[in-house]
């Protein structure tokens, strides 16, 4: 049995908001704390099977909804009793939450999972201060790269071995996000220019991104047995890691590729990249120069984005061959 102390942490945001609280959640295991983390089944069990926590429960386990209520019981605050430190990035606007989650008696820090509006610091930067009641943080952000298992690494090379492509030379393409205003739109040119220099491409969809997808595949020349729909995380995570380089928008996805190390190239039009760009060891930028007009895009070429990505594959050491 673990002698650790077990500190809960509470964030039910979506993916990319909970990949970014990744250098915070390795600065807990580093003061010493077992995280057990509380979040959307799917995105716990993600963090779990990559070592980036230590446990999980059931986010509507918790019943955080009795705490919101000023004469709550006095059995509402008995989910949260078993830790011995509790974090909370939910709640932090309600004063009546705030003041139940203090009842404790033990280290507790409730605040917001974002930056506050107006403050142009990093969500991982931000998320990691907010950890300053349980001990000092560090001046830089933590290396919080998850590591995945063997088994879906294996899965994913099987994935593009059965498309004839090996692992080390796809160039992966997430066309799609969570607000079509997000989705770059030169990913089917892109993807006619990857083709001629020789090197596959691959395409990643989630449920929301079929508009995006069809584009690509109608307009880019990408076969149907090359887009991967629908993948589990940790399988989504595992074609990342073995991609020669990854290119995505401001997605879960893209951050989920910065996190396990792939060559990233993440693209930003309406969303701010100060606050938002992606974690990893080798991630790379773009914005276009439109952000509060009409068209956030504006500017972001698809040149500039071809020389790039060909700046980030002549960088990666697994390249196979150098783009012509």
């Amino acid at each position: 049995m673990s002698t650790r102390r077990r500190c809960l942490v509470i964030h039910p945001g979506a993916l990319g908001d909970l990949l970014l609280a990744r250098p915070a959640l390795t600065h807990l295991a580093r003061l010493g704390f077992e995280r057990v983390l509380a979040a959307t089944p799917r995105l716990a069990a993600l963090l779990a099977e990559a070592d980036g926590i230590e446990a999980t429960v059931g986010f509507e386990a918790l019943r955080l909804h009795r705490l919101f209520v000023p004469d709550a019981s006095a059995t509402a605050l008995e989910a949260l009793t078993p830790y011995d430190a509790v974090v909370s990035w939910f709640g932090a606007g309600d004063a009546t939450y705030r003041a139940h989650v203090a009842r404790l008696g033990r280290p507790a820090v409730v605040a917001r999972a974002t930056p506050p509006p107006g403050l142009r610091r990093h969500a991982s930067r931000h998320l990691l201060e907010t950890l300053r009641p349980l001990g000092p943080c560090p001046a830089a952000l933590l290396d919080a790269r998850l590591t995945l298992g063997v088994g879906a690494q294996s899965r994913a090379a099987a994935w593009l071995a059965a498309r004839g492509v090996a692992p080390g030379r796809a160039v992966v393409l997430h066309p799609g996000a969570g607000s079509p205003a997000k989705a770059w739109p030169g990913f089917a040119a892109l993807a006619r220019r990857i083709e001629v220099a020789r090197l596959p491409v691959v395409v990643t969809a989630g449920p929301a991104d079929g508009a995006a997808v069809a584009r690509l595949a109608a307009d880019g020349g990408v076969a149907e047995n090359r887009i991967a729909r629908d993948l589990p995380l940790p399988a989504l995570a595992a074609l990342a890691g073995a991609a020669r380089a990854f290119v995505g928008n401001d997605s879960g996805p893209t951050h989920l590729a910065a996190a396990v190390g792939a060559p990233t190239l993440a693209l930003f039009g309406p969303t701010d990249p100060v606050l938002w760009a992606p974690v990893g060891p080798r991630v790379r930028v773009l914005e276009g120069n439109g952000a509060g007009t009409t068209d956030p895009w504006e500017g972001l070429t698809v040149d500039q984005v071809d020389a790039a990505l060909r700046d980030l594959l002549a960088s990666n050491p697994l390249a196979v061959s150098p783009v012509a």
